[in-house]
């Protein structure tokens, strides 16, 4: 393997991945706020999540084959990351509370759209440009992703502090500077053309078989590493009654683990094969996400949660390597889209609306517990995946 020279692709994607999953985590910890303002109750809040799930699940299989179809991708990745960014100022309207959860819901399944612009396009430049160590280049670019989700709670209580605990001015601050930065990506990589000539021309999504196992072991697993870890800072709040402050400080030092965690696993994938380190990565979060629902001292349930995160949010680059290991290059966009936007959105949607309704029949601590199981299932399920044909 020859030395990798990080060029102004892998900064430039690496950035268009810190706004992505910086903005993709914030309505998680923005829930908290909005809770607070309108007095939700935790189904409310998963309700609201629901709905931004659904949106990229709705929109990623032809997300992907749109961006199959166009050259000029770093462009288009660059302006997505732009209209993800002002696509948060939707949340700025103070909605009368009579129609808040309808407005917010649909406020996140618009936003939602916008999420599933980078990923597809920025494996897609990643494994083309870096084949021969796809797996250390994408981990080495998933930092840009774990710092973004590190830092953007922490930046967005700045900001309220800043202003004096103003929602509005907050959202726009943050929606200006990642709009500003986005367009900077969309400018430097302007000329950044990958084209794969299709062989299918169909509008009918014909996936293979390993594709198609995939997606159902990914929908299984993401039940919890989705909607069952995006809920967990609603839990602390709602249930343990942790401040947003504490939860912010919690999120960052979980999310910066995935800093170390992603190129470290990116590497072992290249070293040992992406299928068995997604497995194993994928494993663990399930299991620790039952195991945190028995503890409520603060120091156990912070050392969980930042493990669990650690493998949670390391092994999304993982994802990735494996569509590219079951994919041809005409194939490798639109399978991203499917795996990581419609595995992941119907995976949280499905989780989101699981653990609201559980939480309701039985109790909330049962709800997190089941949809762990769910995950370890899905998990295990990849062990079986055929291999490309």
């Amino acid at each position: 393997m020859s030395r990798i020279k990080i060029d102004r692709i892998i900064i430039d994607t690496t950035i268009a991945h810190f706004i992505n999953d910086g903005l993709s985590y914030l309505p998680f910890f923005l829930i908290i706020m909005i809770k607070e303002n309108y007095n939700l109750s935790f189904f409310s809040q998963s309700m609201i999540l629901m709905s931004y799930y659904i949106g990229s699940a709705f929109v990623s299989p032809y997300m992907g084959r749109y961006i199959d179809k166009t050259k000029k991708k770093g462009l288009l990745m660059g302006i997505g990351m732009f209209l993800f960014s002002v696509s948060f100022l939707l949340l700025v309207p103070p909605y009368p509370y009579s129609i808040a959860i309808p407005s917010f819901m649909a406020s996140m399944f618009i936003i939602s759209i916008f999420s599933t612009i980078y990923h597809p396009i920025g494996s897609m430049i990643l494994n083309f440009r870096y084949r021969e160590y796809a797996g250390t280049v994408l981990g080495i670019n998933g930092i840009g992703g774990s710092f973004g989700r590190a830092i953007f709670p922490v930046i967005m209580e700045g900001f309220l502090a800043l202003f004096n605990k103003n929602f509005i001015l907050s959202i726009i601050s943050i929606s200006f500077i990642m709009g500003v930065i986005s367009l900077y990506v969309a400018y430097d990589l302007r000329n950044e053309e990958i084209f794969v000539e299709k062989k299918i021309k169909k509008n009918v999504f014909k996936f293979s078989l390993p594709i198609t196992f995939f997606l159902i072991a990914t929908i299984l697993r993401n039940t919890a590493i989705q909607g069952g870890f995006n809920l967990l800072p609603a839990f602390l709040n709602t249930t343990l009654q942790y401040s947003s402050f504490l939860i912010a400080i919690i999120l960052f030092i979980a999310n910066s683990t995935a800093i170390i965690g992603q190129p470290f696993l990116g590497y072992l994938s290249d070293r040992y094969g992406g299928k068995k380190m997604l497995i194993v990565t994928s494993l663990i979060p399930g299991i620790l996400l039952i195991v945190l629902m028995f503890f409520s001292n603060v120091y156990i349930v912070s050392i969980i949660f930042i493990v669990t995160y650690f493998f949670g949010m390391s092994n999304f680059p993982l994802l990735m390597v494996f569509v590219g290991e079951l994919s041809s290059d005409e194939e490798l966009a639109e399978n991203s889209a499917i795996i990581f936007g419609l595995g992941g959105g119907i995976g949280g949607a499905i989780g989101s609306f699981a653990i609201g309704m559980l939480a309701q029949i039985l109790n909330i601590y049962m709800a997190f517990i089941i949809i762990g199981i769910i995950s370890i299932a899905g998990s295990i399920m990849m062990f079986y995946i055929p291999k490309k044909p």
